[in-house]
């Protein structure tokens, strides 16, 4: 089952509410790694799966004091243990609730999470319930977890059936077998210089001043009005910004972010133009009437079809009609595209590792077919699996 919704609800023992160390793993049993763009959001943030095109919120209805930020349980940026002064943790004085919500549901076989973290008896809690939901709002799981025998940073899981049961399905086409999975690939940058870190290399055809840099436009923050390339008070109009990846990318999404103040500099018309040499450049998708910008607001395109380029170049035609400049605070390229997996049979291993939990369309098109080899062996106390995915059908099946 895929989860949209987790919300965590303290009891507490004495004056305030905390949790602090949430992390959340996905089928493999590996760590999403959940990221701020800003940090410090009081009641409030926006976060990031990285290497995804995962997005999502971290709320609350109230945060004690500056150091208590609702975002610093789940950053996973900073430890999962905390003491006083590094207040890694959300505290409250009235709210007792914490949630965190997923712009698309997303695959949880485990939470651990953080129910005292030192710094004073009077942050731990008598009680963490957890409160899962899926894109629906249909309840997942609701699990309370008596936390009453305080051990500063002591570890909970949250490990059920409910979690980590996934209802699956497989494919059948002339009698192969096939998995369906999304193959999204977010091309991160978080820039910071024309030339950091390598090898990305930003350029721009003019900037407003040298605090206005190109590398600016791809450091992945986007919340602060200074953090944008701007352009040439002189040059408002045919100016552009670009990314030079070093090597090919796969490119069929776009998202652009406008500007925090006088957001009719924000690109009304543009086109994006792709590279291989840095010379000729060709048009891969062209925008227009992009209008009324809302603070800080982002958009996502997508082309027509994938390229795959070494440059990407952001061209802005024309602004929304201010007279000072234009400008963009952050872009971000990425590939969304789908895989068949083909698999040697439907067994309930396969629906275990490769079924699919939610349908698609199957009248788009997919222009990949990946081929998974895997094998077994049980003694009284092991289980090994062994996969390998290649890019074409196999002569031969062995296992060493």
């Amino acid at each position: 089952m895929a989860v949209k919704e987790i919300a965590f609800k303290c009891t507490k023992a004495s004056t305030y509410y905390t949790i602090g160390g949430i992390r959340l793993y996905d089928k493999n049993d590996k760590i999403y790694p959940i990221k701020f763009s800003s940090k410090n959001g009081l009641t409030s943030n926006i976060f990031y799966i990285q290497g995804t095109d995962i997005t999502g919120t971290v709320s609350t209805t109230n945060s004690y004091g500056t150091y208590y930020f609702i975002d610093s349980p789940f950053d996973t940026d900073k430890s999962i243990v905390t003491s006083y002064p590094n207040a890694n943790y959300w505290l409250s004085s009235s709210a007792d609730t914490i949630k965190i919500t997923f712009n698309i549901p997303v695959k949880i076989s485990k939470i651990d999470f953080v129910s005292y973290c030192g710094n004073g008896a009077d942050r731990k809690q008598n009680a963490i319930e957890i409160i899962v939901k899926d894109e629906f709002q249909n309840l997942l799981l609701q699990e309370k977890h008596i936390t009453l025998n305080y051990v500063e940073n002591q570890v909970y899981s949250v490990l059920t059936p409910t979690l980590t049961y996934f209802n699956s399905l497989l494919l059948k086409s002339n009698d192969n077998i096939y998995s369906y999975e999304s193959n999204n690939i977010k091309h991160e940058t978080k820039m910071t210089s024309n030339t950091t870190p390598s090898p990305l290399v930003a350029s721009a055809s003019s900037v407003y001043s040298s605090s206005y840099p190109a590398w600016l436009a791809f450091n992945g923050t986007r919340t602060d009005v200074n953090n944008c390339w701007i352009t040439s008070s002189s040059l408002l109009t045919d100016q552009w910004v670009q990314i030079d990846f070093k090597d090919k990318k796969r490119v069929s999404h776009i998202e652009v972010v406008g500007m925090g103040v006088n957001t009719t500099s924000s690109p009304k018309n543009f086109t994006v133009f792709g590279s291989n040499d840095g010379i000729s450049f060709y048009p891969v998708l062209k925008i227009n009437n992009q209008t009324n910008w809302g603070t800080f607001e982002s958009r996502g395109f997508n082309f027509n079809y994938v390229v795959n380029y070494r440059y990407y170049r952001f061209h802005i035609h024309d602004n929304n009609g201010y007279a000072s400049y234009s400008g963009v605070v952050d872009i971000v390229y990425s590939h969304k595209g789908s895989v068949l997996l083909k698999v040697n049979n439907s067994s309930k291993k396969s629906f275990v590792n490769y079924g699919n939990t939610r349908l698609f369309d199957m009248n788009k098109p997919i222009k990949e077919v990946d081929y998974v080899l895997e094998g077994e062996y049980t003694d009284s106390s092991k289980y090994i699996l062994i996969k390998k995915t290649i890019k074409r059908k196999p002569l031969s099946i062995s296992f060493n």
